[in-house]
C-alpha cells in the first residue's frame, strides 16, 4: 500500500497562513528558522518582508491585521529574535488585534545544553513560551510534528475568536522538516473563528432602555470600529437622535461632520465632548466596544457613569461591568448586535423624547486660526491642515504621545474611515512599522502616519524597509526636539522639565535621506502644503519633518496629568479634583 506524502511542518505552516488570507509574513530570519524560509521560497502565496528589527516586524504585522481586519503574521528566530518582538506582539494582544507569532527554537536534542540562543527554558536559558503566556491568548511549543496542523489551526481560531488577540507558536528547528500528518484535518482549509451571538431578549431590553431615555449618549470604542459597525451606529444615532462621542481608539467609526458627532472623549478629546458627556442631564450612556481604560474615560472620571443608566455592548463578556456596575449588558459582535437593535427599534417606532440637553455644536478648527500669532509652527495647526487637505479615503496610523491628542482634537474624519492606534501598551515607535503593514494590506488607499521625533528615534530604521519594498507611506514627523508629552506633563506637574528633550535635536529629514527615502523639512503651513502635495504624488515612501513648538500643550493632556498626580497622592482626593493643580 502506498504511503501518503505529508507536507513538512514548515510547509504546513506556510499553507496555514495562506489558507487564512495572510499574503505577507514579516520577520527577520535566523539559523533555526531557515527551514521555514526555504518553504516560503518554494511558493508564491505568502511573501516575506525583511524588517530591520523584530519589533518593527511585529508592528508591521499589527498594522497589516488592523488594515485587513484579519490575521497578521510575524516570524523570528529563537532567543533575542523572540524577545525583540515581545512589545509589538503584546501590543497586538492588548489592543485586540489578531497576530500570529512564529518563533524558532533550537533542536530538541540540545535543550538546556548551552546551545546558541537556546530559549527552551532549561539550564538558565530563557523560556520563550513562558515569556509570551502573559502577552498572548495562547503560547505553545510544538512537541510532535503530528500535532502541527491541529495546533496551527487552533492558534488561528484562538487569535480570531471572541475578542481577538495575538498567539504564539514556538517550533524547534529539528521538527521544522519533519512530516506534519494531517489526520482528518485539511491543511488548506481556513480556521473558523467563533463569535458570540446576542439573544433577542437582551437586545429588546437594551432597545427599551434607549426608548425610555430622555438624554442618552453613545460612547463608541475600538470594538465598534473593528466590527465595521459604521453604518449601523449611524442608523442607531439618527433613529433616536443620540449624540455620539468616540474614544481615541474608536475615532473614525462615526463621521465627525455629522450633527450628532461630539468628537473624542478622554485622551485626545475636546471640550465640547467632555461638557456634554459629563453633563448631569445625561441619563443613559451606551458604551459600544470599549474596555473603559484610563485614556478612554479621562482618568476613570466617575462623572461619566454617576447618576445615569449604564448600558454596555462588547464581544468580550469579561469587559462588561469590569469598571462600573452595568444596568444592561449585551455580549456580541457590535455590527451584528447594532443591526438587531436598529431592527427592534424600527419594528416598534417611537418619537425620541425631548432632549434635556441639546447637542452642543463642536468647534470647527481652522489651521490658519490655530497658527495665528505664533512664530513657531504649531502641532495643532499641522494636524488641522492635514484634516483640510488629505483625501477622505486616507488611512492614518498615529503613534503614542501628543500625536494622539493633536489628531483626536484637530483631525475630523468626514466619512467613516480608518485611524489606527496602539494605545493599551502605548509603545512609542508603533507608527513606524505599522503603516508599512497597513499599506501592504490595502495598497489602493493612501496611508499617512503621524509620529513624534522621539518615537522616530526608536524605530525609524524601518523606513529603509519601506524603501526596499517601495511601500509608499507618508510619515509626518512632529519634531519638537524630544519627548514632548513627557516635557509637557513634567511642566504641568512640577513646573519644570527634567531630561525630556534632546540636547541635539534630530534632523529627521537627513536621517530619512540616508536610508533612501525622500524627505522635506517644513516650518510653516505653506511649506507643509507643498510637502503634502509632493509626498502624495511621489508614489514612494516620504518623510515630512515638521519642526513644531514643544511648548504647545494639548487640552486633553490635563486628564493624564491628573491621573499621574493621583497615582502618587496619599490622601483620598479624587483624580478629577486635582485638575486645578496641573494647569
Amino acid at each position: 500500500m502506498e504511503q501518503p506524502i505529508y507536507p513538512s511542518v514548515a510547509d504546513a505552516l506556510v499553507r496555514t497562513l495562506a489558507a487564512n488570507g495572510v499574503s505577507h509574513l514579516f520577520g527577520v530570519p535566523g539559523g533555526p528558522l531557515f527551514a521555514l524560509y526555504e518553504a516560503l521560497s518554494r511558493q508564491s502565496a505568502v511573501r516575506t518582508v525583511l524588517a530591520k528589527h523584530e519589533e518593527g516586524a511585529a508592528f508591521m504585522a499589527l498594522g497589516y491585521a488592523q488594515a485587513r481586519r484579519g490575521l497578521g503574521a510575524v516570524c523570528t528566530t529563537t532567543g533575542p529574535g523572540g524577545t525583540n518582538a515581545l512589545t509589538g506582539v503584546a501590543s497586538a494582544s492588548s489592543d485586540g488585534v489578531p497576530v500570529l507569532l512564529i518563533t524558532a527554537q533550537v533542536s530538541t536534542a540540545t535543550f538546556g545544553t548551552g546551545a546558541l540562543q537556546d530559549a527552551s527554558g532549561g539550564n538558565w536559558s530563557i523560556d520563550l513560551v513562558d515569556v509570551y503566556r502573559s502577552a498572548t491568548k495562547l503560547s505553545a511549543m510544538l512537541n510532535n510534528p503530528a500535532e502541527l496542523i491541529r495546533l496551527a489551526r487552533h492558534s488561528v481560531r484562538t487569535a480570531l475568536s471572541g475578542r481577538s488577540g495575538a498567539v504564539h507558536l514556538n517550533i524547534p528547528a529539528d521538527l521544522m522538516t519533519k512530516p506534519a500528518q494531517a489526520g482528518a484535518l485539511d491543511v488548506d482549509a481556513p480556521a473558523t473563528p467563533s463569535r458570540p451571538a446576542p439573544g433577542p431578549a437582551a437586545v429588546a431590553e437594551l432597545a427599551d432602555a434607549l426608548r425610555a431615555a430622555r438624554c442618552p449618549l453613545i460612547l463608541a470604542g475600538q470594538g465598534a470600529k473593528r466590527a465595521r459597525s459604521h453604518e449601523q451606529l449611524k442608523q442607531l444615532a439618527e433613529r433616536l437622535d443620540i449624540p455620539v462621542a468616540t474614544t481615541i481608539k474608536g475615532k473614525s467609526v462615526f463621521p465627525e461632520d455629522h450633527p450628532l458627532s461630539l468628537g473624542v472623549f478622554g485622551f485626545g478629546g475636546n471640550p465640547a465632548a467632555h461638557e456634554y458627556a459629563l453633563s448631569a442631564d445625561v441619563d443613559l450612556i451606551l458604551i459600544i466596544g470599549s474596555a473603559l481604560g484610563e485614556m478612554s474615560t479621562h482618568g476613570w472620571n466617575p462623572q461619566l457613569f454617576r447618576g445615569r443608566q449604564v448600558c454596555q455592548i462588547d464581544v468580550d463578556p469579561l469587559q462588561i461591568g469590569k469598571h462600573v456596575p452595568v444596568d444592561v449588558g449585551v455580549v456580541g459582535d457590535a455590527e451584528a448586535l447594532l443591526r438587531m437593535l436598529v431592527a427592534d427599534l424600527a419594528a416598534c417606532p417611537s418619537s425620541p423624547p425631548a432632549r434635556a440637553h441639546p447637542v452642543l455644536p463642536r468647534r470647527r478648527y481652522r489651521s490658519t486660526e490655530l497658527q495665528r500669532g505664533h512664530e513657531q509652527l504649531q502641532a495643532s495647526a499641522v494636524v488641522a491642515r492635514l484634516s483640510e487637505t488629505l483625501p477622505s479615503d486616507v488611512m492614518i496610523y498615529a503613534d503614542n504621545g501628543n500625536c494622539l491628542s493633536w489628531l483626536g482634537q484637530f483631525y475630523a474624519f468626514k466619512e467613516p474611515g480608518d485611524m489606527h492606534v496602539s494605545l493599551n501598551m502605548a509603545s512609542m515607535g508603533y507608527a513606524m512599522g505599522a503603516p508599512i503593514g497597513g499599506k501592504i494590506a490595502d495598497p489602493d488607499r493612501p496611508v499617512v502616519a503621524l509620529i513624534g521625533d522621539a518615537a522616530f528615534a526608536m524605530n525609524g530604521m524601518e523606513i529603509h524597509t519601506a524603501a526596499e519594498y517601495s511601500v509608499p507611506v507618508v510619515w509626518v514627523v512632529l519634531n519638537n526636539g524630544g519627548h514632548g508629552m513627557v516635557h509637557n506633563l513634567q511642566g504641568m506637574i512640577y513646573s519644570e522639565s527634567y531630561d525630556a528633550v534632546f540636547a541635539r535635536p534630530l534632523d529627521v529629514a537627513l536621517v530619512a535621506r540616508g536610508l533612501g527615502v525622500e524627505s522635506m523639512t517644513v516650518d510653516s503651513l505653506d511649506g507643509l502644503d507643498a510637502a503634502i502635495a509632493t509626498a502624495l504624488a511621489a508614489g514612494e515612501p516620504f518623510v515630512i519633518d515638521a519642526r513644531v513648538d514643544v511648548a504647545e500643550v494639548p487640552w486633553a493632556l490635563r486628564g493624564r496629568a491628573a491621573s499621574l498626580v493621583a497615582a502618587v497622592t496619599t490622601d483620598d482626593t479624587p483624580a478629577q479634583d486635582l485638575l486645578s493643580n496641573v494647569g
